[in-house]
């Protein structure tokens, strides 16, 4: 944990202190206080909204009672006098008697009598003989016509035809006239069949009817959230949604359940927490939105704060990369008597005393370079050997023998090469050196193998230093196939000259039997990390080249050495171009030609 907290800057280290010390933890307590304070909320909420749906519950069921005892007292009424009155206006359709006036004003007063038990209800209550007369009371608001015309619907005909004596049903009657207010309401239809309690004929049906407004104002007394009152096969009576409750999906749903008793009817109360908690949630956002800003303004301030120290730092830090990348001259901008004035001093210094040590050893590395070269050029001291061979080759050649006198000119031209080490050839000179120094190996080995060049027109010229190639040639004949038993079926070198990304690149590849693993690693180890190879190593002769190329083109010179499709080993050289490098090669290429 220190160590992943170790790799930020002191400045970065300070944000996120603040940001897991103080920031997530007040976060964090105020999200579980949230979240606490909800939870006991909606616990408190639902408790008081059950309380409320059981008393309207109940207020329905004593209500529905007062239904069920009024519909009792006409439909299992015993009064001999009122039964026979009943049974003589059954069939009447039409009043045509004294007698069928003084029966109808007898069931009138008697359903003003019962009628006091609903009043509370606003309930309208009427009786319906079998011919389809309608009687009610003085007190009812209902329309006559409105009601005659509902009572006619073939639905409602066939409900009364075939409705249970035994049982008080229910049916809605919508858009019913009221006579005194003119206007239209809703009512939920009691119904019960009427029969002689003595001989069972049925006398007509007595109908409740509760206007749905009445509902409307029981339940009024929730302020959020919807109400379904559904009958016992589950269809809905009514339903009450308070103005400005939106559609509540099943995911924020509380639901609470209360049964009307007597009627086994049941009060479905629906609501979403989130109504419950949208002001403490409004409350909590305002709490993270201060500690919001809060939290940027520090940041702003600790940023401005900030760059004071992180200002001098950075340009340190640029000082010693540009020092690092080759800017000798640069140095840090020292102001000031400050502890940041007096460390830039001191940077200063250290720079000076590397800036001369850096001369010191580039002196030196000219010096050996110098030396170096001067022994390579000192190794061999041909003078006295080219004229002896040029001697020998006339002799040849004017004897006819061709073949041993070409041999003897590549080997002289070799020869030329290693007086002349110590100087720059182009690609072109040194290719042809390599033509003449395969000549004298395929003598010598008795091997028969394709020497195949490809450099491109602009790359002719480019000069590197002679006889870099030739250790690398050497390798793919001696290493790659000398040694065979047998040989591949076209032995073949091939030299490749091609530019990569702002790198010349000249790749010398085999088709021969390749390398150990362990020898490859070996070599690009002493090649990639720059080491010397041990005294007993005979692999000098890469190494060597390196040494070349890295003191004629700088540091970034490599070789690489890997294995090729042709299960062969390619020695790649790369020599990097700098800026305008490449221009000024082509052009003496071309002044060249």
């Amino acid at each position: 944990m220190m160590k992943w907290f170790q790799k930020y800057s002191f400045y970065s280290r300070i944000q996120l202190s603040l940001l897991f010390f103080i920031l997530l933890p007040l976060v964090s307590a105020s999200l579980l206080a949230y979240i606490v304070i909800k939870d006991i909320t909606l616990e408190k909420v639902k408790a008081s909204q059950h309380n409320v749906i059981t008393m309207i519950a109940h207020d329905l069921s004593k209500s529905m009672e007062d239904v069920i005892y009024t519909n009792n007292l006409i439909s299992f009424n015993k009064n001999a006098s009122f039964l026979e009155s009943l049974r003589s206006f059954k069939d009447v359709a039409v009043l045509q008697s004294s007698k069928n006036y003084e029966n109808l004003m007898y069931i009138t007063d008697y359903i003003d009598l019962v009628f006091s038990k609903t009043s509370g209800m606003k309930a309208s209550i009427f009786y319906l003989n079998q011919q389809g007369y309608i009687v009610y009371g003085n007190n009812n608001e209902l329309d006559y016509r409105s009601l005659k015309t509902w009572v006619a619907q073939e639905a409602v005909s066939d409900w009364i035809t075939h409705a249970n004596p035994n049982q008080l049903q229910w049916m809605m009657a919508e858009n019913l006239k009221v006579s005194n207010l003119r206007k239209s309401d809703s009512f939920y239809m009691a119904m019960r069949p009427v029969k002689h309690i003595y001989t069972g004929e049925r006398l007509g049906t007595l109908f409740i009817g509760i206007p749905i407004h009445y509902f409307q104002e029981v339940m009024s007394s929730v302020n959020f959230g919807q109400i379904d009152l559904v009958n016992e096969k589950g269809e809905e009576v009514f339903s009450y949604k308070m103005d400005g409750t939106d559609a509540i999906s099943s995911d924020n749903q509380v639901e609470l359940r209360s049964i009307v008793s007597n009627t086994g009817w049941e009060l479905i109360y629906r609501f979403s927490n989130k109504e419950i908690t949208k002001e403490l949630t409004y409350v909590f956002r305002i709490h993270i939105l201060l500690i919001t800003i809060c939290f940027i303004l520090f940041i702003f301030i600790s940023i401005f704060i900030g760059r004071q120290l992180y200002r001098p730092l950075d340009k340190l830090r640029r000082v010693a990369e540009n020092f690092g990348e080759g800017d000798r001259v640069v140095r840090f901008p020292a102001k000031g008597k400050d502890e940041l004035s007096i460390l830039g001093i001191a940077f200063n210094n250290m720079l000076d005393r590397i800036n001369r040590l850096l001369l010191n050893i580039e002196q030196e590395q000219e010096e050996k370079r110098v030396i170096e070269l001067q022994a390579l050029f000192a190794q061999i001291q041909p003078h006295f050997l080219l004229n002896t061979l040029n001697s020998i080759k006339c002799n040849l050649m004017l004897k006819g023998d061709q073949v041993h006198g070409g041999q003897l000119g590549s080997l002289m031209s070799l020869l030329r090469a290693y007086m002349r080490v110590n100087e720059m050839c182009s690609l072109e000179d040194e290719c042809r050196l390599l033509m003449d120094y395969t000549r004298i190996l395929k003598m010598r080995t008795e091997m028969d193998f394709q020497f195949l060049i490809h450099i491109p027109d602009e790359w002719k010229s480019f000069m590197v230093p002679r006889l870099m190639l030739q250790p690398m040639v050497e390798n793919a004949i001696i290493h790659g196939f000398s040694k065979l038993p047998d040989y591949p079926a076209n032995p073949a070198i091939r030299v490749d000259v091609y530019c990569l990304e702002g790198t010349l690149v000249i790749d010398v590849a085999d088709n021969g039997k390749g390398a150990p693993v362990d020898t490859l690693a070996n070599l690009r180890s002493i090649l990639e990390n720059d080491k010397e190879p041990a005294a007993s190593n005979q692999n000098i002769g890469l190494p060597n080249v390196l040494r070349r190329l890295q003191l004629t083109f700088g540091g970034s010179a490599s070789i690489r050495i890997f294995e090729n499709t042709d299960n062969g080993i390619t020695v790649s050289t790369r020599i990097p171009l700098s800026d305008g490098k490449e221009g000024d090669q082509i052009e003496k290429s071309n002044d060249h030609r």
